[in-house]
């Protein structure tokens, strides 16, 4: 594997490279990311990933100084796995960078108690777009709302990006990966797995999905110490809040904390 630490080092290197599948990370990589890398090693493409801890996205100081770093057992996983070029860029890739702003339907779910964090994420991936120039995008689902973000910013400025959503790996517990995972103690990670299992439960009872179902679900997690940010019921691409699954596929989504770490995941309801 490649690995350019500069952004002036890849774009020298650029024309040479041929095709490129691109797998952006903040690093600290686990099963998750590595499931991406294999995605990307099914095209003809070569797969370049990045690893940036963005700050623009991060509303909490505090959250964007202890995300977790491993940069060498990162590198390994990647070359382990295939991943042909990486691309480690500093922060002088934030240099005359342009703001994108997110449409208001992103501020929703994560986007509403986490003001400007959608905006960080397409400034910082329509920068990586522009000097990757990447034929293939490959996204976790596990951030639903990052994925439709991602697909809407690429639909709506025309780019010849084709994106790929990827299912969510799990812990064997059924907790979503997560590189925010290794802040959880082991107690924390026990509680943590309930997350999933009211998901489920959600699901399995789509039939009576209502207001009241979802909070009955919020009390039971805020019972057992999860502090809900959000547990929604809503239009899988508009992020209102529905119920009508008779009509449409339903997308639950949630964002909780367990202890000071906070953690996202999500299930689709198929309409019946």
């Amino acid at each position: 594997m490649k690995i350019f630490k500069s952004i002036e080092e890849f774009i020298i290197s650029k024309s040479g490279l041929g095709k490129l599948t691109f797998i952006p990370t903040m690093g600290n990589l686990h099963k998750g990311h590595a499931s991406l890398i294999d995605i990307g090693k099914e095209f003809k493409n070569d797969v370049i990933s990045t690893i940036y801890v963005n700050k623009l996205q991060f509303n909490d100081q505090n959250d964007y100084l202890r995300y977790p770093k491993s940069l060498d057992n990162d590198i390994e996983l990647l070359e382990r796995h295939g991943c042909n070029y990486l691309l480690i860029p500093d922060d002088t890739i934030l240099d005359e960078i342009i703001s994108v702003k997110a449409p208001s339907k992103f501020n929703k779910l994560c986007g509403k108690n986490r003001p400007g964090h959608f905006d960080g994420v397409l400034t910082i991936l329509n920068k990586m777009f522009k000097i990757i120039e990447p034929e293939i995008a490959i996204f976790g689902k596990k951030d639903y709302q990052q994925f439709v973000l991602v697909k809407d910013f690429i639909k709506e400025n025309n780019l010849n990006i084709k994106i790929i959503g990827a299912e969510t790996i799990r812990e064997e517990s059924g907790l979503a990966l997560s590189s925010r995972n290794n802040l959880l103690t082991r107690n924390e990670k026990l509680i943590a797995k309930n997350i999933n299992k009211v998901l489920i439960d959600l699901k399995d009872n789509k039939q009576t999905i209502s207001l009241n179902f979802i909070n009955s679900k919020i009390k039971y997690l805020e019972n057992l110490g999860i502090k809900v940010d959000y547990l929604s019921c809503c239009d899988p691409e508009s992020f209102e809040e529905s119920y009508n699954i008779n009509e449409k596929d339903l997308l639950i989504a949630i964002a909780a904390y367990v202890g000071n770490v906070r953690l996202i995941d999500n299930i689709k309801l198929t309409k019946l």
